[in-house]
């Protein structure tokens, strides 16, 4: 009898792909050298894809007032590493978060001390640039909202007040959360210097798109909620929690953290949810319609991510794109700059896109 639970329970953890390993693979799908293709179809079958899960989702709780919208398709997310024509800024790991700035062609390898052509010594949490101007969390400044020039070096402090984290800017404006104001969603507008409060809720991850604005609703045990970037029709989108989450084809791809990490989508024309693969990922993005995520299931990865909406089953593909653990990752549209998970003396990875 526990011989027949033992191989029972070996079937099952081959099927859910749960159990760290990877799906293997054929001999006549193994590359030149011998070795398996990082490539993995993750659902490949219906007990694991494509199937309505409502379970997690009560639908008529989102009957009444609900309106239906749509996505661009555009999403922003927050980004240590911002592209300044041919050069790149960012807050140098390797040097106190001082704000520092490298020019292309970026080193293949390592992004550290030795690459940088021009540093200020300001220590930043967060920042974005907008206009040769870089607006930053300043370290050294309660991490108030301040900017500096980076043609003349002009240094403005306490443009906000708050702490402030997670910058995304959109055009002229920044949103960011302030960690003193209970984690609520503000903006600011370099144009007018106005602030506003975008979202009083206890803002954990967000993205930006276009008019929209995605984001993970800790006040209300981490759901997906929805809100115009003015601050009009706040709506809410899941019931259960979210790690991360993207617009694809028209409708949202979310890692849900109430389901173990897995995939899963939302249609926004009746709030209906499907489970598309069963994976333990974290930190998904979306950047030039191509969606990232840290493999948890394979020793934090960083991985591609394709997926199939058209078919009656969908289908959802990844390969990782990294033989190391990441802990953090941000792409650019010159590639993706990635912190290793065991980094004690070294700076960024520069990964070409």
């Amino acid at each position: 009898m526990k011989k027949v639970l033992l191989l029972l329970s070996l079937a099952l953890c081959t099927s859910l792909l749960g159990c760290g390993a990877k799906q293997s693979t054929s001999q006549d799908n193994q590359n030149q050298n011998g070795t398996a293709p990082k490539q993995i179809t993750v659902n490949n079958s219906a007990s694991s894809s494509g199937v309505s899960t409502n379970s997690n989702l009560d639908k008529e709780a989102f009957k009444n007032g609900y309106t239906p919208f749509s996505l661009k398709d555009s999403a922003m997310y927050t980004s240590l590493f911002q592209v300044n024509g041919n050069t790149m800024v960012f807050p140098n790991w390797d040097d106190n978060n001082n704000l520092s700035v490298i020019k292309e062609p970026y080193p293949k390898d390592v992004v550290n001390t030795s690459n940088v052509s021009d540093f200020f010594n300001y220590p930043v949490n967060s920042l974005v640039v907008i206009n040769n101007i870089a607006y930053f969390s300043d370290a050294d400044n309660k991490s108030n909202l301040s900017s500096i020039d980076l043609s003349n070096r002009a240094y403005k402090p306490n443009l906000a007040s708050g702490k402030v984290s997670n910058m995304i800017a959109v055009n002229n404006v920044i949103y960011f959360i302030d960690q003193n104001d209970g984690n609520k969603l503000h903006a600011f507008d370099t144009t007018n210097n106005v602030e506003k409060i975008i979202s009083s809720d206890n803002v954990g991850n967000y993205l930006v798109d276009e008019d929209s604005i995605l984001y993970e609703n800790k006040s209300d045990k981490s759901t997906l909620y929805k809100i115009n970037v003015d601050g009009t029709q706040k709506q809410k989108l899941s019931n259960f929690s979210v790690n991360s989450f993207a617009p694809y084809s028209g409708q949202i791809l979310a890692i849900n953290s109430s389901d173990n990490n897995n995939l899963y989508s939302i249609n926004l024309t009746d709030l209906s949810t499907k489970r598309l693969a069963i994976m333990n990922g974290e930190d998904m993005k979306i950047f030039n319609g191509t969606i990232y995520f840290v493999n948890v299931s394979n020793n934090r990865d960083l991985s591609k991510m394709t997926v199939d909406l058209t078919k009656a089953t969908t289908t959802v593909n990844f390969n990782d794109i990294s033989d190391y653990e990441v802990n953090e990752y941000y792409p650019t549209t010159k590639g993706i700059f990635a912190r290793k998970g065991v980094n004690v003396n070294n700076g960024y990875i520069f990964l070409p896109a």
